[in-house]
């Protein structure tokens, strides 16, 4: 019997834009792995380069390709410091090619493990918002849409430097949920992914849904929400998968990981740790190497999500059940998601690799 998965989060259209370079200057660190919004938005008439400007003063400038659809001189106001601490900056890079994909942890997410979504979008008679559900349909992902019927549909200008690692998605933000709107029922399911939503929905879902198994993906606003804090959220949850930046911006982190069965932590190209109790009731931590490739990255986007669901796919697949786990059954499941994560890095559209192809990685030892 199929398994039965619904995923309630975001499914946007992400501009793509690729870079030729870092998008951070040398000695701030990176590569770059960090989801932020936007303050402000202008345009400056006569210019050419699409600035993005952190808090800080930080500030990457974009020679945008000839046919890029923004207003030359556009500006963008970030919503946190993409280096912080480091004060004022400015790294110019170039733009190399550009285009337009479904993105979205929610659609990333029901895609890979092939379930259902559910997900905000705009107006009917909105273009972005029929184009994002024309590409729903078009990679077979069953969606119920929540309408927003006043407000815009969201999108996202996501920045990637292809083989140098770095991913940055600009949010332009407004159809979420509103606080305390409910959100819709469904039947009861095999696995319940939360991601991409604020705590206060996440919450919402898990406690609406009945389910076998609960996934949290968070972003970093997740991690330092206080009006909600994840460590609220903790008993609800039966993995959580994040990355090392998240992971390192929740304060109570030790408490978290200590009510949480398994706590999966990635780190780009080094790898990633799982955190678990074994059958003894021992805690335990287990490294994950990078799975070994023989060239560089096309694109790092979608890596996190193919990582995450590989990994709950494979340990539902060996009979786990949310509790304690078998060290060896963590470590054949990272082995496959790192693996899978691996694949997709070769992509630069949205999509993810198929069980064949990991099996085939998995005999070959790397990516040839």
């Amino acid at each position: 019997m199929s398994r039965r998965v619904l995923v309630f989060g975001p499914a946007y259209l992400d501009r793509v834009l690729r870079v030729d370079r870092p998008l951070l200057p040398d000695g701030l660190g990176g590569p770059l792995d960090l989801s932020v919004g936007v303050t402000g938005e202008e345009v400056a008439p006569g210019e050419s380069a699409l600035r993005l400007i952190d808090p800080e003063g930080g500030t990457i400038e974009v020679e945008p390709p000839d046919d890029w659809p923004m207003a030359p001189g556009t500006t963008i106001h970030l919503d946190r410091p993409l280096s912080p601490g480091a004060g004022p900056w400015r790294h110019r890079v170039l733009g190399e090619t550009w285009l337009d994909d479904l993105g979205g942890m929610g659609a990333g997410f029901a895609s890979a493990l092939g379930g259902a979504l559910v997900t905000p979008l705009g107006p009917p008679d909105d273009p972005m918002s029929r184009r994002i559900a024309e590409l729903l349909r078009a990679q077979g992902i069953p969606c119920r849409c929540l309408d927003r019927p006043r407000e815009r549909t969201d999108w996202t200008l996501l920045l990637t430097s292809g083989p140098h690692g770095d991913k940055l998605p600009v949010g332009f933000r407004s159809g979420l949920p509103r606080p305390g709107e409910a959100l819709p029922e469904a039947e009861p399911v095999d696995l319940l992914v939360a991601a991409s939503l604020t705590n206060r929905h996440a919450a919402s879902a898990f406690d609406g849904v009945r389910s076998r198994v609960r996934m949290f993906a968070p972003t970093l606003r997740n991690m330092t929400d206080p009006a909600c804090p994840v460590l609220r959220l903790a008993p609800r949850i039966d993995l959580l998968c994040c990355n090392r930046r998240e992971w390192e911006a929740l304060p109570d982190r030790e408490a978290v990981a200590d009510r949480i069965p398994i706590v999966s932590i990635t780190d780009g190209p080094a790898g990633g740790v799982v955190r678990f109790r074994d059958p003894g009731g021992v805690s335990r931590e287990l490294s994950e190497p990078a799975f070994p490739r023989r060239r560089p990255p096309r694109d790092t986007n979608r890596a996190g999500e193919c990582f995450a669901s590989a990994l709950i796919t494979a340990l539902l697949d060996a009979g786990w059940t949310p509790g304690p786990v078998d060290a060896e059954v963590i470590r054949a499941s990272c082995r496959r998601a790192s693996a899978a994560a691996a694949l997709v890095l070769d992509r630069d559209r949205f999509g993810f690799p198929a069980k064949a192809e990991v099996e085939e990685a998995l005999r070959a030892g790397e990516i040839p």
